[in-house]
């Protein structure tokens, strides 16, 4: 999934390195395991497909953008009004992906998407608010929070609102995918072909849950290490030493990191150090490091038979889309559809 940068970690010298890293790395815990990527996530599932060339008819004649203001109508599909708000949104939307589409392009995405609502309506299909909220909170989530997703947003003209509607449409999409082709489920043999090539996502990596005392110099680190040594509690001298306000609070407490995250030589040291033992000070990004190992984790490997119902609704999604695109194609080729009001 495309990632939005929030910017450098290591902003001073204040932010350490390992702060940092223990940030990331339970960013990455709570991301979902299978998520949609940003385009998908933003442009909805039948956009994505129409702009990656999926198939199906396109209009005669390449439709005129001039039409002004968002509730103008640029083409009919069956008697359904297309509007040049939802075209324009299309356009504003497939910025954010590596094909934007030309107003032409986003044009045909939204008579795909009559077709499509008109469809739902035939099935009974509907998405609730709630089914909504929780899509955006995954996609925030995935992102790195509300803020991180606005600013996308922002960047192509677009706000929350219009986003909103464009979840509940992909939603929809799948909705309608998953009833017009309720057997579209993997074999066995899928299943594991793709776990076999996905081990690397499903693994968890090698961690030590760590608490840390940032100093500027090595001496400072040394009078640190001569502290503990006569008995101090390490939360007390990092609350009185580390010049790292955000692990200095909870006592040095930096939780749980990736090993592979951290610096080489700050790897290195937690790598080799037995549980409860004090590191440092080692320097790392113009800094000194104390670093305690409070416990570790193994890395570790998601089973088979674990991952295999995510897995199952992944590659059953893709292929209800697959098919979903198919009828689009048929749907669209049989429609009447005219240009402008």
């Amino acid at each position: 999934m495309a990632r939005i940068a929030c910017g450098n970690p290591i902003v001073n010298v204040v932010r350490s390195t390992v702060a940092a890293a223990a940030r990331a790395t339970r960013a990455t815990r709570r991301r979902p395991r299978a998520t949609l990527g940003l385009a998908a996530a933003l442009v909805g599932l039948v956009a994505v497909q129409v702009a990656a060339g999926c198939g199906g008819a396109s209009p005669a004649a390449s439709p005129s953008p001039s039409a002004t203001g968002p509730a103008a109508v640029v083409a009919h599909v069956d008697g359904d009004a297309v509007t040049r708000g939802e075209v324009d949104r299309a356009v504003a939307l497939s910025r954010l992906s590596a094909k934007p589409l030309t107003f032409k392009q986003a044009l045909e995405v939204q008579i795909r998407d009559h077709l499509l609502q008109r469809e739902a309506a035939r099935l009974h299909v509907t998405v609730g608010d709630r089914a909504v909220a929780a899509r955006l909170a995954q996609v925030e989530a995935s992102l790195g929070g509300r803020a991180a997703l606005q600013s996308s947003l922002s960047s192509a003209g677009l706000s929350l609102g219009s986003y909103r509607q464009v979840v509940h449409d992909g939603l929809l999409a799948e909705a309608v995918g998953a009833r017009k082709f309720p057997t579209a489920a993997p074999t066995p043999k899928q299943v594991l072909a793709f776990y076999n090539a996905h081990r690397a996502d499903l693994t968890t990596p090698a961690a030590a849950r760590l608490a840390e005392i940032v100093v500027k110099t090595k001496s400072l680190g040394t009078a640190v290490i001569d502290r503990l040594r006569l008995g101090y509690p390490f939360a007390e001298v990092a609350r009185a030493y580390s010049m790292n306000p955000e692990s200095a609070a909870p006592g040095g407490v930096i939780g749980w990191v990736a090993t592979s995250t951290l610096p080489s030589p700050l790897a290195h040291a937690v790598a080799t150090a037995r549980r409860g033992a004090v590191i440092g000070p080692v320097e790392a990004v113009g800094v000194w490091h104390v670093l305690k190992v409070l416990s570790r984790r193994a890395a570790h490997t998601q089973s088979l038979a674990a991952a295999r119902p995510a897995i199952v609704a992944q590659l059953t999604t893709q292929r209800q889309g697959t098919l979903l695109s198919a009828w689009l194609a048929r749907a669209r080729a049989a429609a009447h559809v005219t240009l402008g009001s």
